[in-house]
């Protein structure tokens, strides 16, 4: 049998020091499987620490007929490529300990989740330290939502968490961190860090002179390999968890690292996520050949139940969930890089991948809620007969703060109806809530920056940080979506500012062709280049003295000129093209971008992150209008007023169904669009029509419009339509069952009672 399996694994980027050794492991466990009956191919790509990465490497090995992948460290990247292997009906062997909340079909994981790892250290730590605890992480899934278990946890323990902190992917400078834990005096720390943050963290930590036996670190993550890495002798007397350390002294264990430093020629560090794939990949290759085939429900139910004796004790695979039943030690780092077991489960602790579990009775059904959110685009919350929260939609999460597993008090639930126009609709042994703004809503305050108005509250407070900014002259980052206003906001923190006399220069860093930039911003002399204009020309830094100079779209500078602006915003002198001489100015740099540069730093290495923490001494992040939905009636008056301004004569009311449409449509090209569509709609009703009426809108606008889920449709109307169509687009009631996530005997009844035949 030939198989042919990819490997996405970082060879470079932040968290390659733990993939590299993961890689190592998937290819010592292949190594066991190609004798004369079966050969396996390996293909080898690297994703550099970076989702996107992920995705392009999986769909193109797919492509080329690749079944089985393995890899994927963080959980971003594991989350990208699900898609990829629904479309491609792929195997995904996940190695890495992670937050849980997942379950998928496409998808064997052989990391513990927290409930296995994490709760075990928790009461470690706090058994043997004390209660009060600092959390440090990388700011991304994993810890964020590894660290809302964590809370949750500490608080039924009677704990207290005293900071929680999350620094950029790839972050490395951690002495005010430190410093902020000397101050607060914790406990113990507990740190989500990955990959070199991991490295820099406990080296400072060394540097800055704190001691383990008095604060010591507990990381699910910290392994050998990121003790070598940094240092076994920094690492020590800090605390890890796992399955699996390479010091545990079985005979199977012995047997295993020896023969894994045979097969590699040298001692080699081995972790708990190194283990986990080798075991992963065994297990999975051991599936394939002896069913001969890939196909996913059998190789599952092959596994399904499976009981193991490993290095590490008995394992057992999870017979419905496909994660491992497991027992779980607690070491504590020495200074030669191995780990003192210090507390052992000895029996095997069942994976419990989700928070909150759900009786059969009442659960969410999924079919629903799917259908439901395809045909209607407002905020979903699903209540049990208990009042507890099952679903929410990621728009009902953003609009009210409330989580899954809160129960919805009478309060609660006035305040919802007080603010939102709520939609109710019963089913059986839950309520299904939507919720959209109002239009009719009356909001106490509206807080004025510069021209800027605004009645939300997130960026009320964004507002705040701007007017802070006007009286300073720190340097300012702008962030936010294509078309929010952000140069407006610039110019709005220079019109406030004591340099409101002095110019406000903008410039479009992202615009200008790469071999013109240092031109436009430094100017030059006559005949530096074919074409230089008679008697130089000054660059935009000159021509801001004294005023403001704001940099648009600073995400898309080339990388090997931002080392040029950064000496300039440093220094404050800049050089002409063509000479030598050394000119001061005296500007007040506002950057803005529409990328994540905190992404751009940690995956792509696509901006320099000395660049970045100059310019983002104060930052202003402007929500894009769909989250700022009390503020569009009036940046549509706003317009309509602009626009008699400009053609004398127009409409002057917009019709209140065009309104509530406006505040409802979700504005992807946010305030700019709004302006634009505005501006349309008002030139085709000019002479024609007093108000604005839907007719007068594009057609993306109206087919949102004609999109909009009808009042009197039920949950049933809903189920019976999707259950129909699932029918007729398959014609065979198990395909439809998969199409629809549910199974054939249930499918059967639903159709039975919608009267469905096929």
């Amino acid at each position: 049998m030939h198989i042919k399996v990819g490997l996405l694994f970082s060879f470079t980027g932040t968290t390659s020091i733990t993939e590299k050794g993961q890689y190592d492991a998937a290819c010592f466990a292949i190594s066991q499987y190609n004798k004369e009956e079966h050969t396996i191919e390996v293909v080898t790509r690297d994703i550099c620490s970076d989702p996107r990465k992920a995705v392009t490497e999986a769909e193109a090995l797919a492509r080329e007929g690749v079944k089985v992948f393995i890899g994927c460290y963080t959980s971003a990247c594991r989350k990208a490529v699900l898609p990829v292997l629904e479309k491609y009906n792929c195997l995904l062997v996940y190695p890495t300990l992670y937050e849980g909340q997942e379950d998928h079909p496409n998808v064997f994981y052989t990391g513990e989740v927290p409930n296995q790892q994490v709760h075990t250290l928790i009461d470690y730590l706090m058994n043997q330290y004390g209660k009060r605890i600092y959390l440090i992480g990388n700011d991304y899934i994993y810890p964020r939502e590894t660290n809302a278990q964590v809370k949750t946890y500490i608080n039924e323990k009677k704990g207290e968490v005293v900071e929680e902190k999350y620094v950029p992917f790839g972050h490395r400078e951690f002495h005010q961190t430190i410093q902020d834990i000397i101050l607060k005096k914790p406990d113990a720390i507990f740190s989500t860090l990955v990959g070199q943050s991991v490295l820099a963290f406990y080296q400072t930590y060394k540097q800055m002179g704190l001691n383990p036996e008095a604060t010591p670190i507990f990381s699910p993550i910290t392994k050998e390999t990121e003790l070598y890495a940094m240092g076994t002798t920094i690492g020590a007397g800090h605390y890890s968890s796992a399955s699996y350390f390479q010091s545990l002294n079985n005979p199977m264990n012995k047997a295993f690292v020896k023969e894994y430093d045979q097969f590699f020629g040298e001692r080699k560090a081995i972790s708990s996520v190194m283990f986990n794939t080798y075991l992963g990949t065994k297990i999975l290759l051991d599936a394939i050949i002896k069913k001969n085939s890939f196909a996913r429900d059998k190789i599952f139910h092959y596994m399904s139940g499976k009981k193991m004796e490993t290095a590490c004790g008995t394992l057992r695979i999870g017979t419905k969930k496909r994660h491992l039943s497991r027992p779980v030690k607690i070491g504590k780092a020495l200074p030669n890089g191995q780990f003192e077991i210090v507390w052992d489960s000895a029996s095997n602790i069942q994976p419990r991948p989700y928070r909150i579990k759900q009786s059969k009775k009442s659960h969410v059904n999924e079919i629903v809620l799917n259908a439901w959110g395809q045909i209607s685009e407002e905020a979903i919350i699903a209540i049990s007969e208990h009042r507890t929260i099952q679903y929410m939609s990621r728009k009902a999460i953003e609009m009210t703060g409330f989580n899954k597993g809160e129960t919805i008090t009478p309060k609660m639930l006035k305040q919802i109806e007080k603010t939102y126009q709520v939609n109710s609709y019963e089913a059986k042994m839950k309520t299904l809530f939507l919720l959209k703004p109002s239009f009719e809503k009356n909001f106490e305050s509206i807080y004025q920056f510069g021209s800027i108005q605004t009645k939300n509250q997130l960026f009320q407070t964004e507002l705040e940080t701007a007017t802070i900014a006007s009286q300073s002259t720190a340097n300012v980052l702008i962030l936010g979506e294509t078309g929010t206003g952000k140069e407006v906001l610039a110019r709005s923190i220079h019109e406030e500012s004591d340099r409101k006399d002095g110019p406000f220069i903008a410039i479009n860093t992202g615009a200008i062709p790469k071999d013109l930039i240092t031109s436009e911003l430094f100017g030059y002399v006559e005949g530096t280049f074919t074409g230089a204009k008679k008697g130089g020309s000054i660059g935009r830094f000159e021509s801001a003295h004294n005023g403001t100079l704001f940099l648009d779209e600073i995400g898309d500078m080339p990388l090997e000129l931002q080392v040029i602006l950064l000496r300039a915003i440093e220094t404050k002198k800049i050089i002409r093209l063509g000479e030598s001489k050394e000119r001061e100015v005296d500007i007040r740099i506002i950057a803005a971008t529409n990328r994540d540069l905190e992404e751009e730093i940690a995956y792509n290495n696509g901006f320099r992150s000395d660049l970045y923490y100059r310019l983002n001494v104060l930052s202003i992040d402007i929500p894009p209008l769909r989250e700022r939905p009390e503020d569009v009636e009036a940046l549509a008056w706003k317009f309509m007023n602009e626009f008699h301004e400009i053609y004398g004569d127009g409409p002057k009311e917009v019709d209140q169904e065009v309104m509530q449409l406006f505040i409802e449509y979700p504005w992807p090209g946010n305030i700019r669009e709004l302006r634009n569509i505005i501006e349309r709609a008002f030139l085709l009703a000019r002479g024609k029509s007093s108000n604005i009426l839907s007719e007068h809108l594009p057609k993306k606008i109206k087919g949102y419009y004609n999109r909009k889920m009808p009042s009197e449709l039920s949950l049933k109307d809903v189920e019976k339509k999707m259950i129909t169509q699932a029918i007729l687009e398959t014609n065979n009631v198990n395909e439809a069952s998969k199409k629809l996530g549910i199974g054939r005997s249930t499918l059967y009844r639903k159709m039975k009672e919608f009267e469905i035949s096929l």
